[in-house]
Formats: structure tokens, sequence, C-alpha cells
């Protein structure tokens, strides 16, 4: 486990106040902290595009998301929007096809549980499916890289102060939920320090965490500022990054 050096630190007091997970603004109205693209590239080939904006407030956060693939002349189209209190706990996310197919599911908190309703099509009665999971769950659907920014600022603000000297983010351990599918998940995150890699021909050092979901590895470089730049999923051979 690699501890975080002097500049990261002071970098990490940045993200910290600039996270929508932690966030103790006093502004009331919504700002955006971060938005853009990931072009998304299987064996090289860029497949698809997720357009994301994620605003925060004094009380919480929304990101909406975006998603577009065109692979072998099939065409998915997707949207989901997500509503998270200050805690990172789960107040509204709603996921949508639009393409090739009508479908649509909501999870909410309901007690201390999550319920989700799923629908098959646009003037369809819901399915209601209940998951034993707290609020505190983590939402990472299919696709959506954004969810995965979100995972990693929440895993940063759990294990580091913007007052400690020095900083170790230990191999730390999240339920997830993959709602579309109605999928529990196993998520474990690490920091593994910084690296040397080259983007579009300019070399950066950036900082890695490895994911793992249910024994599928994840390997995500992130900016000083802590904006999620590159995903390296080798298993799939896919590759995201940052337009």
């Amino acid at each position: 486990m690699q501890p975080l050096s002097r500049s990261i630190r002071c970098a990490l007091v940045l993200v910290l106040c600039t996270s929508p997970l932690l966030a103790k603004s006093k502004e009331k109205d919504f700002k955006v902290i971060d938005s853009g693209k990931y072009g998304i590239f299987v064996s090289g080939s860029r497949v698809g595009t997720e357009t994301f904006s994620i605003e925060q407030s004094a009380t919480g956060s929304n990101t909406h998301c975006d998603l577009t693939i065109d692979q072998g002349g099939s065409k998915i189209e997707q949207r989901s929007d997500m509503q998270l209190a200050a805690n990172g706990d789960i107040l509204h996310y709603e996921w949508k096809e639009l393409s090739p197919g009508k479908a649509s599911s909501v999870v909410v908190p309901d007690d201390k549980f999550l319920l989700e309703h799923l629908y098959s099509g646009e003037k369809t009665k819901p399915f209601d499916r209940p998951f034993l999971m707290p609020a505190s769950t983590v939402i990472l659907d299919d696709f959506f890289f954004t969810h995965r920014e979100l995972l990693a600022w929440r895993y940063i603000g759990q294990s580091c102060k913007p007052t400690d000297k020095q900083c170790n983010m230990p191999k730390t351990k999240f339920g997830g939920l993959v709602p579309h599918t109605a999928s529990p998940i196993t998520i474990s995150i690490e920091y593994k320090g910084i690296e040397k890699i080259n983007i579009k021909g300019t070399e950066l050092s950036l900082r890695r965490f490895d994911l793992d979901v249910d024994d599928v590895i994840w390997s995500m470089w992130m900016d000083d500022n802590y904006k999620l730049l590159r995903i390296l999923v080798p298993s799939s051979n896919t590759e995201v990054l940052r337009d």
C-alpha cells in the first residue's frame, strides 16, 4: 500500500471539497463539478460514447449520463439519472433503454431496503423487486463509466481527511447493484499509487485505482483533481478514454 505524498494530499483537499458525495457548500443551487464525454473502445476500435454531467449542492448530487453504442450494425441508446444524498446514499436512480428496445427501471429506498420498479415497455405496469440492501449500496450500472468515478470519490472520502499527514487507502469492499439487470454485485477498490502512462501521445502521472467487480478487474486512472481519465478492462479488451 502506498501512502499519499504531500502533493497528492494537497489534491485530496480539493477533491474532498468538490466531491458531490462530501461537499459542504453553503450554496443552495446545484453546480456542475464535472462533465464531458468518454470514448468507449473495444479491441482498439471506438464503439460508443458516454456523455455525462455531475452536479452538486449542499445536500447531495445529481448525475446524468447518455450512452450510445454502435457495434456490428447494432445501435444501443441508454440513459441514467442518479440522485445521491451528501453521504452517498441512494435517493433515486432511473435507467432507460431508448434503443433497440423500450425498457426502464427505477430504484428507490424503501424503509431500510431498496425497491426496484422494472418496466418492460413504455405502457406496461411495473414489476417490483425488493433487495435486502441498504441505501448506502453502490450503483454500478453496465456501460456507465461515470458511476465508477463516483465510487472512487466515495472511496477516497471514506479513507482520507484533508488534515491527514499520511493517508493510506486500504482495499475496501462495497455492496453494489446493477439496476437494469437487477443483479447484486460485490465490489472492492484499492489505491495502487502513481503511474506514468501515455494518453493520446502525452505522458501523464496519474493515480491508479483497481476495481474488482465480481472477480473482473477494472483499472482506473485519475488526474490531480481526481477526475477519471482512463479505464482499462483487460478481460474484455475494453478501454475508456475521456475525450
